[in-house]
């Protein structure tokens, strides 16, 4: 059963649903979009209620109610003095999409640099939004595009099923080297840890690794390299970047797996995104510019 998503209230910190059958506020939670365990902990909290009487998991609704969802939201922080804002490129109530830019970490390393995750921070603080942002996607350091985030605790198991399901598409673009065959569209091959390098993972052998599939199409052919898009089957470690090595058409600027230096960095840029907001069921399109590295 899924809830009818009617809309954000009180500045996106409530949500409204409309109750299709008759069925208990468990149901109707798990119906929002939310897991079991997040649902119970929304049930400690209080947060779900029909006119604005407070449901237990067990209570009785109808067909037709409307039940509303309180976002449970800490309090809103300074923002760090020297790190600048992100750039956003899609935000609602429970999830935000921002644009990660080159040399910059997603999530924290332990040194104290700068990441993507302080500026998204730094983005909510300065809208008065007290949300705690949780990535619920990586990109390599030197690998731009966008960055899927949770902004709420109720729905980030949606988002992070969403993300390590098949239901999302994501695109990138990148440049190898050379003249990438027309022909070749489809890259099948399993992905496993590389034994003799800890940074690097490697295709195996038949029956070994992860199954790993990547789609590719020519954009355009330029004096000495092919600039494609890459749609990912699955979301392997360094997916794309061991794939398109293996079939001898290594990513222009990675050193890791082949590829020659670049002074432009690793032409590997997370484009798009499509996916069914596992909340609101409302189809979603997020797309970044090609980046200027990325024009002829």
């Amino acid at each position: 059963m899924r809830c009818e998503f009617l809309g954000e209230k009180d500045d996106a910190t409530r949500l409204e649903f409309r109750v299709p059958e008759a069925c208990t506020a468990l149901d109707v939670a798990l119906g929002t979009g939310m897991s079991r365990r997040s649902a119970a902990r929304a049930f400690q909290r209080g947060e779900l209620s029909r006119d604005g009487e407070v449901l237990a998991p067990s209570s009785w609704l109808l067909a037709g109610d409307r039940v509303t969802v309180a976002l449970a939201r800490s309090a809103v922080t300074p923002a760090l003095s020297d790190v600048p804002p992100a750039t956003i490129i899609y935000q609602d109530s429970v999830c935000l999409a921002a644009e990660k830019l080159a040399g910059i970490l997603v999530h924290g390393d332990g040194t104290g640099a700068p990441t993507l995750t302080d500026r998204v921070r730094v983005s909510l603080v300065r809208q008065g939004v007290a949300a705690i942002p949780q990535a619920v996607q990586r990109l390599d350091v030197d690998t731009t595009g966008i960055v899927l985030f949770s902004l709420s605790e109720e729905y980030q198991p949606a988002f992070d099923a969403l993300v390590a399901g098949h239901a999302m598409r994501k695109r990138y673009l990148a440049e190898v080297s050379g003249e990438f065959p027309e022909s070749l569209t489809t890259i099948e091959k399993p992905i496993g840890r590389d034994r003799h390098d800890a940074r690097r993972m490697r295709v195996c052998r038949p029956g070994q690794g992860q199954a790993a599939l990547t789609r590719v199409r020519v954009l355009e052919r330029r004096a000495a390299s092919t600039l494609l898009l890459v749609e990912l089957g699955t979301g392997r470690r360094h997916q794309i970047r061991v794939h398109l090595s293996s079939v001898g058409f290594p990513i222009m600027g990675d050193v890791l797996y082949g590829g020659a230096r670049d002074a432009r960095g690793l032409m590997l840029h997370a484009l798009e995104e499509e996916f069914d907001h596992p909340v609101t069921g409302a189809h979603v399109l997020l797309r970044t510019e090609m980046p200027q590295r990325f024009r002829a």
